[in-house]
C-alpha cells in the first residue's frame, strides 16, 4: 500500500467512525452509482465485515440542502418506500457530519445491472418499471409531510437562463429566443394549469440500480421536490428522445406511458407532458453550459428544434399510447 493509499484509509476510517463503522480497507477499484458531481469527492470503503459504503466529501455551500434531501430519505424509509436510498444516520440522527475541516455523508454501496447506451430507450421492460417506482412515488408522498423546499418553477427556470444568455451569450440567447417567447407565452403559458406532486427529479435510467430487470433502488434525488407534476415523466421521455429521437415514441415511452394511464398517473395525460419535455431540456442545456461544452450546447439546441417541429406528431403518438 502506498504513503497516499495510507492516509486516506487513515482520514476515511476517522470519518466513517463517526458512524460507528470500522473501515478495513479502501475500495478504489470500484465506482460507485450515480453522478460524481454530487459531492466534492467521494470513494467506496469496505468495513471489516465485508459491508461496502460510499463516503462523500461535500461542498459546504450544499450541506443545508444535503441534510434536507437526506430527511426527505428517511421519511420515505420510514412508509416503506423501499426504493428510496437513504443515507446513514449517527446516534444522533445526523446524516452529515462535520471532520477535517470538511463535511461527509455515508451510504450503501449498492451495485447496478449494467444500463446499456443507447439501447435502454427500446427496453419496454425499463419503461415499465420506471413507471411503478412512479406511481409509488406518487401514492406515498402525497398525504405525507415533507422537509419543505421552494416549488420549482419551470417557468421562471427558463425565463431567468434565458436573460442569464442575454447577458453572456446574446448569439445563443438569440437563437433560443423564438422557442422561449413560445413556450412561455402559449405552450407554458401563465393560463396553462400546471398542477405539482412531490417528484424525484432526475429518474434518467443510469440514476436506478438494477438488479434482474427490476429497481432495487433508486440513487440521486438532488432534485426532489415539488415540481409539475408530469416532471419526471417528461424528463424521462426527453432522456430517450436524447438518445435516439426516434425513441420518443419508441418502445419504452410507450411501455411507460400506458402503465402510467393504467395507474392513474395524471403525468401520462397532463396536457402540458410535451411542453414539459421541452421546457426540462433548458436544464440539460444548463448543465452544458456549466460544463463549457459548446459541442453539447449545439446538440441540445438542435434537439429542441426537433421538438419543436415534431409538437403535433408527439401530441397525437402519447395520447394514443
Amino acid at each position: 500500500m502506498t504513503t497516499e493509499s495510507t492516509g486516506n484509509l487513515a482520514r476515511l476510517a476517522q470519518v466513517c467512525r463517526l458512524w460507528r463503522l470500522r473501515v478495513a480497507r479502501v475500495r478504489p477499484e470500484l465506482l460507485p452509482a450515480g453522478s460524481p458531481e454530487r459531492s466534492l469527492e467521494r470513494w467506496v470503503v469496505e468495513d471489516e465485515a465485508g459491508q461496502l459504503y460510499v463516503v462523500e466529501r461535500l461542498d459546504p455551500r450544499t450541506v443545508p440542502h444535503k441534510m434536507r434531501v437526506a430527511a426527505i430519505l428517511d421519511a420515505l424509509v420510514r412508509v416503506g418506500f423501499d426504493k428510496a436510498h437513504a443515507y446513514l444516520a449517527d446516534s444522533a440522527g445526523w446524516h452529515v457530519l462535520p471532520q477535517g475541516g470538511s463535511h461527509w455523508q455515508i451510504s450503501p454501496c449498492l451495485e447496478s445491472d449494467h444500463v446499456p447506451r443507447p439501447d435502454w430507450v427500446r427496453e419496454a421492460w425499463r419503461g415499465q418499471a420506471l413507471a411503478d417506482f412512479m406511481l409509488e412515488l406518487r401514492r406515498v408522498t402525497s398525504d405525507l409531510s415533507l422537509p419543505p423546499g421552494e416549488p420549482f418553477s419551470i417557468r421562471d427556470f427558463v425565463a431567468d437562463l434565458h436573460q442569464r444568455l442575454a447577458r453572456e451569450r446574446p448569439e445563443l440567447a438569440a437563437q433560443l429566443t423564438p422557442i422561449v417567447e413560445a413556450l412561455l407565452d402559449r405552450w407554458l403559458g401563465p393560463d396553462v394549469p400546471l398542477p405539482t406532486a412531490f417528484c424525484h427529479g432526475d429518474p434518467h435510467p443510469l440514476n436506478v440500480i438494477w438488479q434482474d430487470q427490476a429497481i432495487r433502488a433508486v440513487i440521486d434525488w438532488e432534485f426532489c421536490g415539488e415540481k409539475p407534476q408530469a416532471y419526471d415523466v417528461a424528463l424521462l421521455i426527453g432522456c430517450a428522445g436524447s438518445e435516439d429521437p426516434e425513441a420518443l415514441t419508441g418502445e419504452l415511452v410507450r411501455a411507460l406511458l400506458a402503465r402510467l394511464r393504467a395507474g392513474g398517473h395524471p403525468g401520462a395525460d397532463d396536457p402540458a407532458l410535451w411542453a414539459l419535455v421541452l421546457g426540462v431540456r433548458f436544464g440539460w442545456l444548463s448543465e452544458w453550459l456549466r460544463r463549457e461544452d459548446d459541442a453539447m450546447v449545439a446538440l441540445e439546441l438542435d434537439y429542441m428544434r426537433l421538438l419543436v417541429e415534431r409538437r403535433e406528431t408527439l401530441h397525437a403518438a402519447w395520447a394514443e399510447m
